[in-house]
Parts: structure tokens; C-alpha cells; sequence
């Protein structure tokens, strides 16, 4: 298939506003050329935005009796609801793949290798920031399946945006998101090369354990940061 955006929602934190801002065009439908994949409790964000997933993965431990009975896991109660206070996703999924409540990965990282094995195109993981600050750090950590297998892995939401970056990417004054970005080390001995900044460094050796690189601005029209060795944790946020 041709290469196109896909959108892994999974059971975080989610604001329906920014995931229809992507998801949506100006009409409320889904733009084309997007792959969108509900990762459990995420099927309650698509259900609320009325927005039709092309897969459905998880094990469906924590989404509600409504979200069940929308991907037909479950039949309709009855008396029925109200039909202005249901949704049911007009088409069902492409396919529902139910995991295993006990299994040794998250049901966003079975999403995420999903992704990788059948599609192609940028991976953008929405919903997976959060209270959990367990499932936070391990969803970042999944952005390195993307440095191992040759895809660009995004984690958003509406105030950050966190890359992997092995080489190097260039933010533009224009287009980045947010006022501030900061690098962090994801490995050991990453040395990094920063221009267009208010603070640049010259292969500088970011070690762990320290808030070196946090809260850096770009300040030329367009600033690059170049990771001469290891890999960096790139956020991109705002207030």
C-alpha cells in the first residue's frame, strides 16, 4: 500500500479538540491518506468524535459497555438508547484483534509493531501521555522500535511533541510545535551538535542524569540538532 500518516490512538490522556485537528478536515470527516488504529480505551475518543478506526487492537480490559457493543463485541442492550445518544461506527473495523489480558507487551506497543509489519509511513502515537507515568515512559521507550526498524515514530498531544532522533532534524521557526524544545539523552555517550539555538553546542557529550538540554529555543529561522553519537529524546512542548 502507498505510504501514508497513521495515527495509533491509544488509552491515555486525550483531548478530542487537538486529535480532531488532525484527524479531521474542516468538515468534521476524516482526511483522506490516514491509517487510524484504536488501541483499547482509545475507541472512546473515536467513538465521541464519530470517527471510523481501520483497526481495533487490545485487550479490552478497560473500555466501557458502549465501546463493546460499537465494535460488535459485545450485542446491543435493550431498550435501546436513544439514537442522538449512540454511535456506532457506520463501517466496523477493518479488523478487531482481542489480546490477551496477560502478555508480556502493552497494547500499544502491539499496536505500534502492527504498524510496522503491515503499513507504511510516519507513525503518530495520540493518547499515550497521561496520570500512568509508567505507561509514559514506556510508550516513550516504544519510539525506539522506530530507530531499530527504519520508521519515524511521533508521540503527541496538545502541549508536546517527543521524537527519537539517531542523526539529526531541523525544526523550523515557523512550523515547530510549541515555544520551547529540549534534548534529552536516550543513550549512553550521545554527543550533540546544536545550531540555529539560543544555547548551541558543538558535539557536546549529553550525559544522563542531568537537565543539561532542557528548555532550549529555537531562535534563527530554522535551528538543527545533529546527534553525532547514541540517540536523543526530542521534545518539542508548551505551556
Amino acid at each position: 500500500m502507498a505510504d501514508e500518516r497513521i495515527y495509533i490512538i491509544a488509552g491515555g490522556h486525550v483531548d478530542d479538540d487537538f486529535v480532531k485537528s488532525l484527524l479531521c478536515d474542516k468538515n468534521g470527516k476524516k482526511k483522506e491518506d490516514l491509517y487510524i488504529l484504536a488501541v483499547d480505551r482509545g475507541l472512546e475518543c473515536l467513538l465521541r468524535l464519530k470517527i471510523n478506526p481501520d483497526e481495533v487492537i487490545g485487550d479490552f480490559d478497560s473500555v466501557s459497555d458502549e465501546a463493546r457493543i460499537a465494535i460488535g463485541l459485545e450485542p446491543r442492550k435493550k431498550p435501546k438508547a436513544k439514537k442522538e445518544d449512540q454511535f456506532v461506527f457506520d463501517v466496523l473495523p477493518y479488523h478487531i484483534r482481542q489480546l490477551d489480558v496477560h502478555k508480556d507487551k502493552t497494547d500499544t506497543e502491539e499496536a505500534v509493531r502492527f504498524a510496522m509489519r503491515y503499513l507504511r509511513g510516519d507513525i503518530v502515537l495520540l493518547g499515550a501521555t497521561g496520570t500512568r507515568i509508567d505507561h509514559v515512559l514506556g510508550n516513550i521507550s516504544i519510539l525506539g522500535l522506530g530507530i531499530l526498524s527504519g520508521f519515524r515514530i511521533i508521540l503527541m498531544d496538545e502541549r508536546n511533541k517527543i521524537s527519537l532522533v539517531k542523526d539529526e532534524m531541523t525544526i523550523t521557526k515557523k512550523d515547530q510545535f510549541g515555544d520551547f524544545v529540549s534534548i534529552v539523552p536516550y543513550t549512553d555517550d550521545t554527543y550533540v551538535t546544536l545550531t540555529g539555538f539560543r544555547f548551541n553546542v558543538d558535539n557536546k557529550l549529553m550525559k544522563r542524569n542531568l537537565s543539561l538540554g532542557i528548555s532550549n529555543v529555537v531562535e534563527e529561522d530554522e535551528a538543527k540538532i545533529v546527534v553525532n553519537n547514541g540517540v536523543a529524546i526530542v521534545i518539542e512542548s508548551r505551556d
